[in-house]
């Protein structure tokens, strides 16, 4: 067997070996039974009962490769089964390893009836008497990182792209010219988005087929852009504010770029209560702008006005036009601003994520 295999059936022995009432009685590796080659059984005893695990080994623990173990797990249960000489190794039960299995993995596991254990130390045995279910807080680093490259700049592109249009079809080499990247950075997002049973292969192209799982572990990944931060003081509002603000604000490449951010975009897609301050995404030359045509000036006591000058430009080329000559941040991205928050901020996001997005409700 591969080291992680290996190292599988060791966990699975010890996990054994640590409840009193049960005792190994054997282990064979990688088991062949008709057409399927199966990674190792384990035949233990409970008392006067016999059971074998059937254990299927994956490197990876995404959605997509549990769902092929399980099928796996399920034909070479049918096939050892039906051969009499396996009948005195007792019920067969079987079960998945892998390093590591989120939440939704194991989730698919219990809708199978399928055993598991993974070694950060996640498990659940249940059978007859039998039950133990363990669960580990947090996720290994490498997960983690692994979400994160999901999210990066360059990939949140695309991800604004497809959570817009959840049920368009989406070609790779379309998808790459819209969100401006290379070919092979959307192929490996779209990998990546498959293994997680985010997004659907259709004929027609990839479709995002959970756009709620979606949002959400990208708002738990999510922090606001870094950049420089520009706050002030203006005395305009009311109707001389706004008529200002839309002479400031432009998502376009052809000039300088300001748009509205967090509260400021809300009340402008979904409004949730009043926010005295008033806050921008900018590159430079639009900072400048929006300080000259509001009349900012340095706050003597607390600014009112507070520009960010983001590195990733995605955000601008995401904007919205809610209304005439009023430019917004999306509403994917007002929302995992809002969500990176305080507590009122994120009451914010779960109130435009309820009116903005069909699928959250």
């Amino acid at each position: 067997m591969k080291p992680v295999g290996v190292q599988s059936v060791d966990a699975l022995s010890e996990l054994i070996a640590s409840i009193p009432p049960l005792e190994v009685a054997s282990v064979e590796h990688e088991v062949v039974m008709g057409p399927d080659r199966i990674d190792a059984t384990m035949e233990i005893r409970h008392g006067a009962q016999s059971y074998t695990f059937v254990v299927e080994v994956k490197g990876n623990g995404q959605p997509r490769h549990v769902r092929n173990a399980i099928y796996q797990l399920r034909n070479y249960v049918t096939h050892y089964d039906q051969d009499s000489d396996n009948r005195a190794h007792g019920r067969l039960i079987p079960l998945l390893i892998s390093p590591y299995l989120s939440p939704e993995a194991r989730s698919i596991c219990d809708d199978h009836d399928v055993a598991y254990l993974d070694l950060f130390g996640n498990a659940k045995l249940a059978f007859d008497s039998v039950y133990i279910e363990r669960s580990v807080a947090g996720k290994p680093k490498s997960e983690s990182r692994h979400l994160k490259s999901i999210f990066s700049p360059k990939a949140a592109q695309i991800l604004r792209i497809i959570l817009r249009e959840p049920r368009l079809a989406w070609r790779v080499t379309k998808l790459a010219e819209k969100a401006s990247v290379s070919l092979g950075h959307v192929s490996n997002v779209r990998k990546a988005l498959l293994e997680l049973e985010w997004i659907e292969k259709h004929e027609d192209g990839v479709i995002l087929s959970n756009p709620a799982a979606l949002l959400d572990a990208w708002r738990e990944n999510y922090r606001r852009p870094s950049g420089h931060r520009v706050s002030g003081y203006t005395h305009l509002h009311g109707r001389e504010f706004e008529a200002r603000l839309r002479h400031a604000l432009n998502p376009y490449q052809n000039g300088p770029l300001a748009i509205l951010s967090l509260h400021s975009a809300a009340q402008w897609i979904a409004p949730y209560g009043r926010n005295a301050t008033h806050t921008f995404y900018a590159d430079e030359e639009g900072a400048d702008r929006i300080q000259h045509v509001l009349d900012i000036s340095q706050a003597p006591k607390g600014p009112n006005v507070i520009i960010r000058t983001p590195r990733d430009e995605g955000i601008f080329r995401d904007a919205i036009e809610p209304v005439n000559g009023i430019f917004t941040t999306s509403p994917v991205q007002t929302y995992l601003d809002l969500w990176s928050g305080n507590e009122r901020d994120r009451e914010a996001a779960e109130f435009l994520g309820n009116e903005t997005f069909p699928w959250r409700r």
